[in-house]
């Protein structure tokens, strides 16, 4: 995939790798950018990811290759499919890594939770579709280590009787760029969902991604965050403390979280066992939009 375009293109060309021709940017982070681009090959439209990278040699270049090809050969509903993958080299020897990917048009959950919290029905469709999807790549050995609403993609409104679904983005991103997610990235302020052992710098593990989920599902029933405040505070606690959750969660709810964001990893679900509790959630809100959770089945 990504060796077809090693060299073929260079910064500040229209047609990225020869291929992609860049559109409207639709979205920014602190290390990359996304585009709409079309696929002057396939004649189709895609989302492009340029992401900043420190790779100044092909030695570097080539570890990554063996671990975005694994990427690529991804397929599940719930995941963002990664379509290729290159590097554009600039004239001074300076590098970007860009990732092509299938364009998914509606919003992620970072905005849709700025309007409140989700209904909980939403929450267990949008859960069980992300847990499925997390019960997959783990079973292939990949870890996404960056679970986050401004990574979840919201395909459908659930009106009219139709499921909301969600996808999953950006996952891999880290072992490509080989980056890890620490204690100095909660310091800077990145991410607010981090496990208790990625705080303490330890290996991230698939427990990890079940943590940060946990947070996720929790901000979406509450619409706040479960450890507000300074990043380094809000980190801290997480070591000692589990999220706190408010009394007006149903107990149905209030059992998933707790199995889900448990201090020790062993002691977690795992991503199918949350996947199936999701989807009895999901069940039970399907009898009513206005039904509580906590009704029981007949």
């Amino acid at each position: 995939m990504a060796d077809h375009v090693r060299g073929a293109g260079s910064l500040g060309m229209d047609s990225l790798g020869g291929r992609y021709r860049l559109l409207e940017k639709i979205g920014a982070g602190s290390m990359a950018v996304v585009h709409r681009a079309f696929d002057e090959f396939l004649e189709r439209e895609v989302a492009v990811k340029l992401i900043d990278s420190t790779a100044v040699d092909e030695a570097e270049l080539r570890r990554s290759d063996a671990e975005v090809k694994l990427l690529a050969r991804l397929s599940h509903p719930g995941l963002v499919t990664l379509l290729d993958a290159g590097t554009e080299w600039g004239a001074e020897g300076t590098s970007r890594i860009f990732l092509v990917m299938e364009l998914v048009t509606g919003p992620d959950l970072r905005a849709r939770l700025k309007e409140g919290p989700l209904p909980p029905a939403r929450v267990a469709e949008i859960g069980h579709d992300l847990a499925e999807a997390l019960g997959y790549i783990h079973g292939k050995g990949v870890v996404h280590r960056d679970i986050k609403p401004a990574n979840i993609l919201l395909l459908d409104e659930a009106v009219n009787g139709t499921r909301a679904h969600a996808k999953l983005t950006d996952f891999g991103i880290a072992l490509m760029t080989e980056s890890v997610l620490t204690l100095e990235d909660a310091v800077s302020g990145t991410p607010a969902y981090l496990s208790p052992e990625q705080v303490r710098g330890d290996t991230a593990s698939p427990a990890s991604d079940v943590y940060s989920l946990g947070l996720v599902l929790l901000q979406c029933l509450t619409g706040e965050l479960a450890f507000p405040g300074a990043p380094l505070e809000s980190a801290v606690r997480r070591l000692t403390q589990n999220p706190p959750i408010p009394e007006s969660v149903d107990p149905l709810w209030r059992d998933l979280v707790v199995g889900m964001t448990a201090l020790e990893p062993a002691q977690r679900l795992t991503a199918v066992e949350a996947a199936a509790s999701l989807y009895r959630l999901a069940a039970l809100g399907a009898v009513s939009d206005l039904a509580p959770l906590s009704v029981q089945p007949s």
